[in-house]
This record gives structure tokens, sequence and C-alpha cells, in this order.
């Protein structure tokens, strides 16, 4: 699975989060930014113009959710997708960054394999992708279909 000429922007606060997800996601192809809060990733985002933002809800400046109307205004002429990843597994916060524009969540501890299917599907389909919550032992992660992606 390439991520070829696609730009991710992660804004996650773990410092070894964000090394992984460069690890990775470099590794098949991609370009890619981090920002450890909010402010840096919004300016990050209205600078590089990203294909698709990572974003985690726990931030040390302003919550994630706070921010995801801003992302999906700039998103709006782009169709720039939100993959939300978290620590958080409450259905009710699930459903306040879907009303605020998520395009799909996963919760940490996660598998890395689960977040590149949820970007190739989210690069290829966009925001028409209906999500649904999956629990996998511990680990509760919102996919975009019953299928498990």
């Amino acid at each position: 699975m390439s991520l070829t000429n696609k730009h991710i922007v992660a804004i996650d606060d773990t410092g070894a989060i964000l090394t992984f997800l460069r690890i990775s996601l470099e590794a098949l192809g991609a370009s890619f930014h981090g920002a450890a809060t909010a402010s840096g990733g919004m300016m990050l985002c209205e600078t590089e113009h990203p294909d698709l933002v990572i974003l985690d809800l726990h931030l040390p400046d302003k919550e994630g959710l706070n921010i995801l109307p801003r992302l999906k205004h700039l998103s709006k002429d782009r169709n720039m997708p939100i993959v939300v990843l978290t620590v958080y597994k409450e259905q009710e916060v699930r459903d306040m960054a879907m009303a605020q524009g998520a395009d799909a969540y996963l919760t940490k501890p996660f598998i890395m394999d689960d977040l590149i299917e949820i970007i190739h599907n989210q690069l290829q389909t966009g925001r028409d992708t209906p999500l649904k919550l999956v629990k996998a032992g511990k680990n509760a992660r919102l996919l975009e279909n019953g299928n498990g992606v």
C-alpha cells in the first residue's frame, strides 16, 4: 500500500507516536509533518495543505475537539479527511468528534495496519464512507465499515 505523493500532518503531543507515525508513513512514501500542539498543527495545516490529518483529542494547548471545526473549514475546498487518533473510547466523545467533522476514529493503543487501512480508504473515498465502532479485545476503535475497514 503506497502513499506516494500524499502529504499527511499529525497533531499529537506524544513524541513517540509522532516518531512512529513518521517512520511508518514515510516508509510507505508519504510526506509527513508532525506537531505537538493544536496551534502548531493548525499552522501546519494552513501552510502545508495536507491530503489528510491525524488528530489527537488531548493536546496541551487546546482539546482536539476544539480545532476540528477549523480543520473541517480548511478541508472544505480540498476534501481533506480528518482521522482522530485518541485514548478516548467513550461513545459520547466519538459522537462529538463526528459532529465536529471527524471522518474516522481510532483509539490508542492502535495497530498501525488499521491506521494505514483507514488512511488509504479515506484518501480513496473521502467522506462518503460510513463510520462504525468496532471492539477488538481491550481496544475499541472506529473503522469505516462493519468489515473492519
